[in-house]
């Protein structure tokens, strides 16, 4: 029997590397692969090489931080303001999850002028 060749190592070593994204994008919980997908997107939507957020990434979380509250109050005196208010902030909140943003990169954020 002859020995493998360079060629077939590399065949057999995509085969399995084949069969194990198989199983993540199959065998793995469907909520798992998705909060790690729409983590991913979001990160690349905002933030750059660097590991932070880029002007214009700063620029659109400053004006979703106003119109949702953000950095403010939901309060309201009637109920379904306060429930759709609520709401907004909820979004804002999810996304700012989804980046992993530390302490200082929300405070800096919370600081940025948006040209308004």
């Amino acid at each position: 029997m002859a020995a493998p060749t360079e060629k077939n190592w590399f065949r057999v070593r995509q085969i399995a590397i084949s069969r194990r994204v198989k199983w993540i994008l199959i065998g793995a919980p469907w909520w798992t692969f998705r909060r790690w997908w729409l983590g991913w997107l979001w990160r690349a939507l905002f933030i750059g090489r660097d590991g932070k957020v880029h002007r214009s990434g700063e620029i659109v979380l400053a004006d979703l931080r106003g119109f949702a509250f953000g950095n403010g109050t939901v309060f309201s005196s009637d109920p379904l303001m306060m429930a759709r208010r609520e709401g907004r902030r909820e979004v804002f909140l999810r996304i700012v999850n989804y980046l992993n943003l530390d302490e200082d990169a929300v405070l800096t954020m919370m600081e940025i002028d948006d040209g308004e």
